[in-house]
């Protein structure tokens, strides 16, 4: 399987994606790697890209005084970006960083608008992709408003299994808005109980 479907799939979340219109969109692709522990972006730059993730695993972090808060993850078909600085221009508030070897399936800023002025798919692709987010930012904010941190690692566990066995304790903790010793203990009480 192409690299490239990556980006097909992460799209196709929303809905399908007819071949004749992938085939619009394909040459408008390319593929970026990255090492271990490099950023994809970082905080004050611009984004250029709307990128999926084809290989590997990427953390979303901001920093605060001197600690680093995870934000988001993204995992193999999942699309990627500082979503604001690339519909915005402006410089990124957050930083993007490979927690394994990435390759990305990415489409530059500019062939995104080429491609929303230019054809039915394209707006369609950028109004689902926009919806999807908001509907996903919207859900992960009422989870934190109104869950305590054990009910955030169930259904974390639950529902992203793979968050668990990838991402490292100390990121998944600041992810879930508690310390490491914390979440050690929330997993020896649901762990102690089974």
């Amino acid at each position: 399987m192409s690299l490239y479907n990556a980006f097909r799939n992460a799209l196709e979340e929303g809905a399908p994606i007819p071949d004749e219109n992938w085939s619009t969109i394909r040459p408008l692709l390319k593929l970026r790697h990255y090492k271990k522990g490099e950023y994809i972006i970082r905080e004050g730059e611009v984004e250029n890209y709307l990128s999926a993730v084809a290989v590997g695993c990427l953390r979303y972090f901001i920093v605060k005084g001197e600690e680093e808060i995870s934000y988001e993850f993204a995992f193999e078909n999942e699309l990627s970006s500082s979503y604001a600085s690339l519909l915005s221009r402006a410089p990124s508030r957050l930083y993007i960083e490979a927690m394994e070897d990435v390759s990305l399936v990415s489409i530059h800023y500019d062939s995104l608008q080429e491609l929303y002025e230019e054809s039915a798919i394209g707006e369609r692709i950028g109004r689902l992709t926009t919806e999807n987010y908001y509907i996903y930012r919207e859900e992960r904010e009422l989870m934190l408003l109104t869950m305590t941190p054990e009910e955030l690692y169930l259904d974390l566990i639950s529902h992203y299994p793979i968050y668990v066995n990838r991402i490292p304790q100390k990121y998944l903790a600041t992810y879930l808005h508690v310390k490491p010793e914390s979440l050690s203990r929330i997993k020896r009480r649901i762990y102690g109980n089974k």
